[in-house]
């Protein structure tokens, strides 16, 4: 029943996308200026407000991972992390003692630099505005921890960031991620869905898609351990339920 219902909703928004919507489609198309208006509304209102803290005891459960493989660590040393595309800083809270962060986003941070002042554990080693795919102003070989939480959905390039990962990491360095990503083949019906609404959904939501196979492009890029849990949220829109959670060793 509920399969019937998201495509039902699926071709009404399809409908009113390309006739009532019609022009505010093709202004988040061609105005940088109503994308920038239009994602921060959705995003901080709407989005954030319902579905962040739902998403706290799963970004607790994967820090409480990392700790575990970083249990012989001396806390004493710095813990060089790089978190791409870094947002409000959602992380922060849950990041371990003496951490050193640099932060990565495609446009300035601003609400990640009023949030880190309430997490005087992490200090903050700079802010870098560009893309995950082409890490220039990131030095090769550096980092402990690189951490990717919904992310690599919206990215041009999943294969691209999987090789600067692994070129900005140091031997035996840890990649941290959390994704929603695609539904399997075998779950046909919801697959379908996803595919129907990722079209619309990129426009509406930054180049954000649904049907991405993120476990292998991170399992393919050539990493020495990587440990990745599948996940079922029922509490989120069909759309995006289903997620990976994990680390990858370099």
């Amino acid at each position: 029943m509920e399969i019937f219902i998201y495509l039902i909703l699926t071709a009404i928004w399809w409908v009113i996308s390309l006739s009532v919507l019609l022009p505010f489609l093709v202004l988040l198309l061609i105005s940088e200026t109503v994308k920038d208006k239009w994602l921060t509304f959705i995003f901080l209102k709407v989005c954030g407000p319902r579905f962040g803290p739902k998403f706290v005891p799963l970004r607790k459960q994967l820090f409480k991972l990392l700790e575990e493989h970083l249990s012989k660590r001396n806390k004493s040393v710095p813990l060089k992390m790089l978190e791409i595309g870094v947002g409000g800083g959602a992380n922060l809270q849950f990041y371990p003692e003496n951490s050193s962060l640099t932060a990565l986003d495609k446009t300035p941070p601003t609400l990640f630099d009023k949030n880190r002042k309430k997490f005087p554990h992490v200090n903050l080693d700079g802010i870098v505005v560009n893309y995950a795919e082409d890490m220039k102003e990131v030095p090769s070989g550096v980092f402990d921890v690189v951490v990717s939480t919904h992310v690599l959905c919206s990215v041009t390039s999943v294969d691209s960031v999987m090789k600067e990962v692994k070129r900005v990491l140091k031997p035996g360095g840890k990649f941290l991620f959390l994704e929603h990503v695609a539904f399997s083949k075998t779950q046909a019906s919801y697959y379908i869905i996803q595919l129907f609404a990722t079209p619309l959904w990129a426009i509406y939501f930054d180049g954000c898609f649904l049907n991405r196979n993120i476990a292998d492009s991170i399992k393919k890029a050539g990493f020495r351990d990587v440990h990745c849990d599948h996940t079922y949220i029922p509490f989120l829109p069909l759309f995006f339920r289903p997620h990976i959670s994990g680390i990858a060793t370099l």
